[in-house]
């Protein structure tokens, strides 16, 4: 377009200079022709001739440079015109100075159109706030930048587009924004159903497990129920058996008192039992918890304890402390099995800063402290594979015998409870190491405790992470 617009000056005043010469020849030239010798006479035809052969060679230029423009003219609307992705170029102002038809067609619209239009008017109304700070990033920083939004085409229709753009300048030397738009509606829909899928899925996990916990919660009741009755039943048809009436009385206590246990371990695992709150020494509570659990291992299990002397304190419940650690420091010792094995119990404190982002159960935690204790359990045992790793804090769920599988999640109900989390890492073979972290309400000699976070790596048989 600014060839063409300049091409009658440029002719105008190669007219004007070409006048301009031959007027300067004919001054210099001599009044009568017929004057010339024969040798001038010749001298001239002969320059006349070439000049001609000289404008004629470059009248051959010329046209193979046409041809040559036409080519790249065609090339040009080949790339840029019918392009997979649209071209925008758009001022500062916001108004479309160039737009190819990819972009065109996207919106339903002519090309014509579409330039001299602000591009907010085909943006959707709910998506404006996220254009106008994009293009207001571009021209203040000059850095370039990248959205996700959805346009509006000239039906109505929207479609999620990716804009791209940098910042540039025009011929007249006016800030300008170059564009590119992708169309990504059937991707952000295939995102859509993936999500939907995911949603599902984890609808179905969270059904399974809870026809497993009604199942079992029912199992065991029902057997609870049944010995209440049945001694019940048994008292009241000896009634003339006083110690027999005594102690069937005594074991339908016996099984109420089960099933009210149950009910409780119930309640902390759904982190509705608060239990008693208070400040307490974690090392403290976790000797006292130790001293008595370590009579109980298994005779090749050695138990090895890094803890700081003192100055750790978290606002907690001893009994629910305590058992936390026995679950954890149980399990690990049949993890052991028969053969000689290491459990290796740990306490330290770190800043949130430097808490493990990934694997934290529950799920989408964050902490809210600042500073937190982590009390870790190691073992150098069988370990679990990844699938039974994503199981175990599942009520009644469990690798062993039927009956067991409360144990875990009782654990994770406490720290819930205690506004915690948990990281677990185990492979088959190599160990597993459980990691609670637990807000810390005051910390002494906080530079004697405090490190840069546990080494959150996989367990090895070699060397038990702690």
């Amino acid at each position: 377009m600014t060839g063409q617009d300049h091409q009658p000056t440029d002719a105008a005043e190669l007219r004007r200079r070409a006048e301009a010469i031959a007027r300067e020849r004919a001054a210099r030239a001599p009044e009568d022709p017929a004057a010339l010798s024969p040798e001038e006479t010749r001298r001239m035809l002969h320059e006349l001739e070439v000049h001609q052969i000289e404008l004629e060679m470059q009248n051959e230029e010329l046209r193979a440079a046409q041809v040559e423009l036409d080519v790249s003219r065609a090339r040009y609307f080949d790339l840029y015109d019918l392009a997979p992705v649209g071209y925008l170029v758009v001022s500062e102002a916001g108004l479309v100075q160039e737009a190819n038809l990819t972009v065109a067609t996207l919106l339903g619209m002519t090309r014509g159109a579409l330039v001299g239009q602000p591009l907010s008017r085909f943006i959707l109304p709910q998506d404006q706030d996220i254009y106008y700070l994009h293009r207001k990033q571009l021209f203040a920083t000059g850095s370039p930048q990248e959205c996700e939004l959805r346009l509006v085409k000239s039906d109505g229709a929207a479609v999620w587009a990716q804009l791209s753009a940098v910042a540039a300048q025009n011929e007249h030397e006016e800030s300008v924004c170059r564009a590119t738009i992708s169309d990504i509606t059937e991707r952000k829909r295939a995102e859509e159903e993936l999500r939907h899928s995911e949603q599902q899925i984890e609808r179905l996990k969270k059904t399974e497990s809870l026809a497993r916990m009604a199942g079992a919660i029912a199992h065991h009741y029902n057997n609870l129920i049944m010995v209440v009755l049945g001694n019940l039943e048994l008292a009241a048809d000896e009634t003339s058996d006083p110690p027999l009436v005594a102690t069937s009385i005594t074991e339908a206590l016996k099984a109420s008192h089960r099933a009210a246990a149950m009910g409780r371990l119930m309640l902390t695992y759904l982190g509705q039992s608060m239990g008693k709150r208070e400040p307490l020494e974690l090392a403290a509570v976790c000797r006292e918890a130790l001293a008595e659990l370590s009579a109980g291992l298994s005779r090749n299990a050695r138990l090895e304890v890094a803890f700081p002397r003192e100055g750790l304190l978290v606002s907690a419940d001893a009994a629910q402390l305590k058992q936390v650690l026995s679950n954890l420091v149980i399990n690990a010792d049949e993890a052991l099995g028969e053969g000689p094995g290491d459990i290796t119990v740990t306490i330290a404190a770190l800043p949130a800063s430097a808490l493990p982002a990934a694997e934290m159960v529950p799920a989408g935690w964050n902490p809210t402290a600042g500073n937190y204790a982590c009390l870790s359990v190691a073992d150098t045992g069988c370990g679990v594979d990844s699938e039974t790793l994503e199981k175990i804090f599942e009520p009644f769920f469990s690798t062993k015998f039927t009956g067991r599988g409360l144990g875990l999640p009782v654990v994770l109900g406490i720290v819930k409870a205690h506004a915690g989390a948990i990281r677990v890492d185990s492979q088959p073979g190599k160990g597993t190491v459980f990691r609670v972290f637990l807000p810390l309400v005051a910390v002494k000699a906080a530079d004697s405790y405090f490190s840069n976070g546990p080494a959150f790596r996989r367990p090895s048989a070699e060397a038990p992470t702690s």
